[in-house]
Order: C-alpha cells, then sequence, then structure tokens
C-alpha cells in the first residue's frame, strides 16, 4: 500500500495473493492530460527501490485500464518481498509511478490518515534524526560467478568483490539516500575471556526509528552519512500500522567491523549518470540537462547540501507571470523530473526554444524554489544536443481513464 505520490499517480494499490492472482489498481491525478491512448505496464520487483535492478515486467500492457492482474508467485520462506510499480506510456511521454509494497489494503479513509501520520513523522526526523543511505542486499538473482561453491551452491568468500559476501551477482541494490533514522546510544560491551580469548569487545548495538517505506529486512545494510559507519540489520519491529500496513518501524542494528567488505560497496550510483529505468520527460525538441548553458541547476540548501527526492517542474514563463503572486498549478508543467543523491536531476528534460521557469519542491520539507532558463535551438547552441523527435501538439483533452473509487 503506498503512501507516496509521483505524478500523475495519485494512488497504487494491491490486492495481494501469496498463491492465486494478485490485483494492482491505480488512479491518476484528476488533472492530468496528456493525449491517449494511455499504456500501462505492470512491473514487479523485491525491493521497493526505485532504482533497483530486479524490476520485470507482468503480463501485457493494459490500455486506457486502471488495474492490471498477475498470476504468478513471487515470495517464498515467511517474508514478502514483492513489490509493484506501473509504467505509463502516452503519446506525450512516459512516467513511472511510485512503488506499493504488498503488505495490506486500506480505503481512501485510512490511506488520508496514514498520509498525514507518515507526514508528521517526518516532520519529527527533521530535528532528531541522522540522515544516511539505505542498501538493500539482494535476496535472489544470477549467483555470484566467483564464490559460490559449486556442489553446496554456499557463498565461500565473505570479502568477494563480486558479491560482497551475498553470494548474488552484484551483491546489493543501488544505494536509497538520506534515509533519516532516529537513533538510540550505542550499546557497547567488554568483556574478559582469561580461558579462551582474553579481552574481547562486542560489535555495538542501536535501535532507530524509521518510516516504514521501503520495506526492511534482514541483512540490509544503513550507512550513517556523517561518519560511513555501517550498520547490518538484526532485527525488525512494526512500532506503528494501521490495518496491518506498516507505517513505522523500529530496529536493532549491529555496527559492521571496519575491515568488512561492505565499506566498499558504493553509494551514489548517480556519479555514473542517470539511472536507465527512468526516461526523459517533455516533449520539446532540445534536451535540457541539470548542466544546461553552463547552469548549476542541482537542488542545495543553502549550505550547499544536496537535497534528494525532490519534484522540479519546468513551468513556461507566460504561465508564471499569469499565476504571479502563486507559484502555477503543477498540472500545467511542460516536464519534469526528480533529484537524486547529490542534487542532480535523475533524467533530462526535452522543452521547446524558449524561457521556462524551473520550480523545485519536496512536500514538507524544502521549497518551492524558483530557478529560470532560456533554452535555445541546437544550431545556436555549441555542443547542444537535439532530438529528431518534434513538438506535441499543444492542444490537450483531458481524459479519464480510470474509476478506482467507483469499483
Amino acid at each position: 500500500m503506498s503512501l507516496q505520490k509521483t505524478y500523475p499517480f495519485r494512488r497504487i494499490s494491491v490486492d495481494h495473493m501469496i498463491y492465486g492472482t494478485s490485483r494492482v489498481w491505480w488512479q491518476l491525478e484528476p488533472e492530468f492530460n496528456d493525449p491517449g491512448p494511455y499504456k500501462f505496464q505492470l512491473q514487479v520487483g523485491g525491493t521497493g527501490l526505485q532504482e533497483a535492478d530486479d524490476w520485470q515486467d507482468i503480463g501485457a500492457p493494459v490500455v486506457n485500464g486502471f488495474y492490471a492482474l498477475d498470476d504468478k508467485r513471487h515470495d517464498a520462506g515467511t517474508v514478502v518481498t514483492a513489490h509493484y510499480r506501473v509504467t505509463l506510456t502516452t503519446s506525450a511521454g512516459v512516467y513511472v509511478s511510485q512503488n506499493a509494497p504488498s503488505d495490506g489494503e486500506l480505503d481512501e479513509r485510512d490511506w488520508t490518515l496514514s498520509r498525514e501520520i507518515i507526514r508528521k513523522e517526518r516532520l519529527r526526523h527533521r530535528k532528531v534524526s541522522v540522515s544516511g543511505y539505505l542498501i538493500k542486499a539482494f535476496r535472489y538473482g544470477s549467483p555470484c560467478p566467483r564464490c559460490r561453491d559449486a556442489l553446496t551452491q554456499e557463498a565461500a568468500d565473505t570479502d568477494c568483490p563480486v558479491c560482497y559476501g551475498t553470494g548474488w551477482e552484484n551483491g546489493y541494490h543501488p544505494a536509497l539516500p538520506l534515509q533519516c533514522w532516529d537513533l538510540s546510544p550505542q550499546i557497547i560491551e567488554e568483556g574478559n575471556d582469561a580461558n579462551l580469548r582474553g579481552t574481547t569487545r562486542e560489535n555495538a548495538l542501536i535501535t532507530a526509528r524509521v518510516i516504514g517505506f521501503p520495506g526492511l529486512n534482514y541483512r540490509d545494510v544503513w550507512v550513517n552519512g556523517t561518519s560511513d559507519e555501517r550498520w547490518t540489520l538484526r532485527a525488525v519491529k512494526v512500532a506503528a500500522a494501521i490495518r496491518g500496513v506498516p507505517l513505522v518501524y523500529e530496529v536493532q542494528l549491529e555496527l559492521i567491523p571496519l575491515t568488512n567488505i561492505a565499506y566498499k560497496i558504493p553509494l551514489l550510483s548517480a556519479e555514473t549518470g542517470p539511472p536507465v529505468s527512468l526516461p526523459n520527460a517533455g516533449t520539446g525538441c532540445e534536451i535540457v540537462s541539470y548542466t544546461h548553458a553552463g547552469l548549476d541547476l542541482r537542488y542545495l540548501t543553502a549550505a550547499g547540501v544536496p537535497i534528494t527526492g525532490a519534484r522540479v517542474y519546468a513551468f513556461k514563463k507566460a504561465d508564471v507571470d499569469r499565476a504571479f503572486p502563486e507559484h502555477p498549478p503543477r498540472h500545467l508543467a511542460v516536464a519534469g523530473t526528480e533529484t537524486t543523491a547529490t542534487g542532480i536531476w535523475a533524467y533530462d528534460l526535452r522543452l521547446d526554444p524558449g524561457v521556462y521557469v524551473l520550480l523545485y519542491e519536496k512536500t514538507d520539507e524544502f521549497g518551492p524554489d524558483i530557478k529560470a532558463i532560456t533554452v535555445l535551438e541546437s544550431a545556436r547552441v555549441p555542443g547542444s544536443s537535439s532530438s529528431s523527435t518534434s513538438s506535441a501538439s499543444s492542444a490537450r483533452a483531458i481524459r479519464r481513464v480510470d474509476t478506482f473509487w467507483d469499483i
């Protein structure tokens, strides 16, 4: 049950079955008005991370619909890890929804109440929490070609540079930045075992309170963003839930020894470029990046700290002027993106030549903030790239393709 929003998806809901057919429903924002047809593709993954490496298409695309079916079983053991998302393709662009776990179902009233609980939890985290990174371990996939024992299929090298000791190729999914954790003081135990080991010092333990999205699992790693200490999850307790849907976790973490290969897991996947799962946005003929025309269009705090997970909307200046002194409605944006771990854009924008205003905001935390840019034709900007895609018609017919609440 996802409590997040990613335009133009308002809500994603999962009616999950371990054996049998699971149903995934979605609802679009009422103001979304791209021309049809709308082609929706259901995808499943095991982590709930937007940039994870394990998203797979489920079934054929659904055209102008509001739900899709999944008749395959994805979970085993005692932990339900299946997450769903939906990609929407229109004649004007491609959109990727938020991720929805399979924890349970909430009606609209409980869903709205849960969003308010999470909002207040985030406000609290701004005052007391420590920023860092969540690195989710692979639980399935391609066996490590370097250290897997051919007979027993067990990982034979805990310091393997290919799987980082997990036994699965790549080891860990891309890091999710700036997960804010409310940490307890450390518990450090020392003892003296005269007969066997002499003086001993056990790994430090802490407990932490964290918002329950994405879901957490044993062996996931949390990285302290200020000290680079790395902690592994030992136990996960649901601290707050509505109708069985987890909202807040309390977790126990154990400090990983400084010699462990976990400290070599890379954090900033954004350094290698925008994630391939997120497409260009917009219908213009010019590609605009966060370094457009030599500008620095990252989203940073006044102290220069990157802001991750913020939405970036591109408005025509005329629309901004008409709305002044207020900000224009978000549905008037001609393109949009999000910010990643270093404050850069997750993907480029496609804009026609003209003057635009970029609006940055992260709900309940930062913004709205604005920056103005001018987009020129490629021939007038040395070294810039262009697209052969012509501008889509400016005509937009409002079309509602779902009846999510009328079922």
